[in-house]
C-alpha cells in the first residue's frame, strides 16, 4: 500500500475514532452494551541508548529500537474519561525507518522518570513482555496492548528491539500528527431503567374538590398519586397529557401541580393533553393564558418546540418518543404532516431493540372514546417500525392491551397499548369492551411503573395507598 494511501485509511480512522467518542452513551441505535473509543498522547516519552549512556533525547522528534547498540524507549499516557469496561487498548506508532522488522512491548518498573532528564543509565528496568509484532513498511503500525490498560491512570511501557532485529525509528510526540498514539476501547453495560407513567394529573386549584391540595376519595387525588413517585428512584417520568386543569394556566401549575407532581419535574418528560392546551376557558389562568402557553412555560425545555410539542430521547437501550394529539393546533396528525413524517423519520433514524411512544389520546381504549381515529397514522407507523409500546391516557381509567398490529389485530410483534388515565383527575366509567382489551380497571388512581431492560420490559400498575387494583407481567421486545 502506498505512503499516500495508507495515510488517508488512517485519517479515516481517526474520524471514525473521535465520532465514537463524541457519541459514546446517546445511545442511538444502540443494540445491546454501547462502546467508546477515545484516543490518548503520550505525556512523555524518550528514547536511551548505549552508545550514549548519560545522554538524553528526550527533546528528539524521533523514537526508536535497535539491538547493536542498545536502543529502547519510553512512553507514557494518562489515561481520563474512561469508563466501562476496557475491551481492547490499541498502541500505533508512525514508523519512518526500518532495517529489522521486530519490536517488543514490555511493562516496566515503577521508578520516576521525567522526559528530559531519563537517559540509559538512569532509566527504568524492563519488566514482563507484553507482546511482540513487527512492522511491514513506513507508516502507521499497531499492537494490541490490552493487558496494559485497566482503565484511567497511567499507562507506562517500553518499546526494544524484538525478531528479526535490527534498527527501527519511529516518531515521538515532538513530531505532533504523527506522534504515538493508545487507543482504547470499552463497552459500557446494558442499562435498565425504571420509569413511571400516568395522564390525567391535577386539578385546577379552584375547584371545590381540590380541597387545599388533598382532594377527596374520588376526585383531585395529584397528591396521593405524585406520593407514588416522589423518592422511589425512577430515572424518567413520563406524563401522559392533561398535565394541569382546567386550561392549564401557569397559575394553575404553580398552585396546583407544582407543590405534587412537581417534586418530580427535574424527571419529567411531559406529553401535551387537550387541556394543556387551553380547552376549557373556565379555571385558573384561563383568560390570561389562553392556549399552551402555560404548559410550555411551567415545563420549559423538556416539553420540546412549543411551535411542536413532540419530541423524542433515549434512556437505557429504549428509545422514547413524547408525541403531541392536538392535531389542529400543529397542522394536524394525518398521513403526510409534519408530525407524521417526523415520526417516520424518527423511527428510521433510532433502531433501537426496544422503543416506546406515548401520548394524550388513545387508539384504542374501553373508557369514553374521543375520536381514536385521529392517532391512526401515529399507530400504523409504530407498528410498521416493530415499536413495543404506546402509553395514553384522555380517559380516566387504567387499561392493558395485548399487542396489536397496525389493524389492531392480534399479533406476538404487535404494538402493546396501556392506557393510563389514572393520574387523580376524576374516575371514567368502563364502556363498551374494546377488541385487544385484556385488563380494565375504573375506580383506582395510580401510575404505571416500567422496568425497562435491553431487550425486555416489566409492567406493574402501582394503586395510590389504601386501594388493591394491581396489574403486573413481562414481555421480551420485538
Amino acid at each position: 500500500m502506498s505512503h499516500r494511501r495508507q495515510t488517508a485509511r488512517i485519517a479515516a480512522a481517526l474520524v471514525v475514532v473521535t465520532l465514537a467518542a463524541v457519541t459514546a452513551g446517546s445511545g442511538d441505535g444502540a443494540r445491546g452494551a454501547e462502546q467508546a473509543t477515545l484516543t490518548f498522547k503520550p505525556v512523555a516519552d524518550a528514547l536511551v541508548t548505549s552508545a550514549a549512556p548519560s545522554r538524553n533525547f528526550g527533546a528528539s522528534s524521533k523514537l526508536g529500537v535497535d539491538r547493536r547498540p542498545l536502543i529502547r524507549s519510553y512512553l507514557r499516557f494518562r489515561l481520563s474519561g474512561v469508563s466501562g469496561a476496557v475491551a481492547t487498548a490499541t498502541l500505533k506508532i508512525y514508523v519512518t525507518r526500518f532495517n529489522g522488522r521486530g519490536i517488543t512491548v514490555r511493562a516496566i518498573a515503577r521508578r520516576a522518570w521525567t522526559e528530559r532528564k531519563v537517559t540509559f543509565r538512569k532509566s527504568p528496568a524492563l519488566k514482563a513482555v507484553v507482546t511482540s509484532f513487527t512492522v511491514a513498511s513506513t507508516g502507521w503500525a499497531e499492537v494490541d496492548v490490552t493487558k496494559l490498560v485497566k482503565g484511567n491512570g497511567t499507562v507506562e511501557l517500553a518499546l526494544t528491539h524484538g525478531n528479526p532485529p535490527g534498527v527501527i525509528s519511529f516518531a515521538s510526540r515532538e513530531a505532533r500528527a504523527r506522534a504515538p498514539q493508545l487507543s482504547v476501547e470499552t463497552v459500557q453495560p446494558a442499562e435498565t431503567v425504571v420509569v413511571a407513567a400516568v395522564g390525567n394529573i391535577s386539578c385546577d386549584p379552584a375547584a371545590p374538590p381540590y380541597n387545599g391540595g388533598n382532594g377527596t376519595a374520588d376526585e383531585c387525588r395529584q397528591k396521593a398519586t405524585s406520593d407514588l413517585v416522589v423518592n422511589h428512584g425512577y430515572r424518567a417520568i413520563l406524563t401522559l397529557g392533561d398535565n394541569q386543569y382546567e386550561c392549564a394556566g401557569y397559575d394553575a401549575f404553580v398552585q396546583a401541580y407544582d407543590p405534587t407532581w412537581g417534586r418530580v419535574k427535574s424527571l419529567t418528560h411531559p406529553a401535551p393533553g387537550n387541556h394543556d392546551y387551553g380547552s376549557d376557558v373556565a379555571g385558573t389562568g384561563c383568560a390570561a393564558n389562553a392556549g399552551p402557553g402555560g404548559y410550555f412555560r411551567y415545563f420549559g425545555t423538556a416539553a420540546g418546540d412549543p411551535a411542536r410539542g413532540y419530541y423524542s430521547f433515549n434512556l437505557g437501550n429504549w428509545h422514547f418518543i413524547a408525541l403531541n394529539t392536538n392535531c389542529a393546533a400543529i397542522g394536524g396528525c394525518g398521513v403526510g404532516s409534519a408530525q407524521e413524517q417526523w415520526l417516520k423519520q424518527d423511527l428510521a433514524a433510532h433502531k433501537n431493540v426496544c422503543t416506546l411512544a406515548y401520548l394524550h389520546q388513545p387508539r384504542f381504549t374501553s373508557g369514553i372514546p374521543d375520536n381514536p381515529q385521529s392517532v391512526d397514522p401515529f399507530w400504523r407507523d409504530l407498528a410498521a417500525a416493530g415499536a413495543d409500546l404506546l402509553l395514553s391516557a384522555h380517559t380516566h381509567i387504567y387499561e392493558r392491551f395485548a399487542p396489536l398490529d397496525a389493524d389492531g389485530k392480534a399479533s406476538d410483534t404487535g404494538v402493546r397499548e396501556f392506557v393510563v388515565g389514572t393520574g387523580g383527575k376524576t374516575h371514567h366509567p368502563i364502556g363498551v369492551v374494546a377488541a385487544g382489551s385484556v385488563v380494565r380497571n375504573g375506580d383506582t388512581f395510580g401510575v404505571l411503573e416500567l422496568t425497562l431492560h435491553p431487550t425486555s420490559y416489566d409492567w406493574r400498575f402501582v394503586p395510590e395507598e389504601g386501594k388493591t387494583f394491581t396489574d403486573s407481567g413481562s414481555s421480551s421486545c420485538h
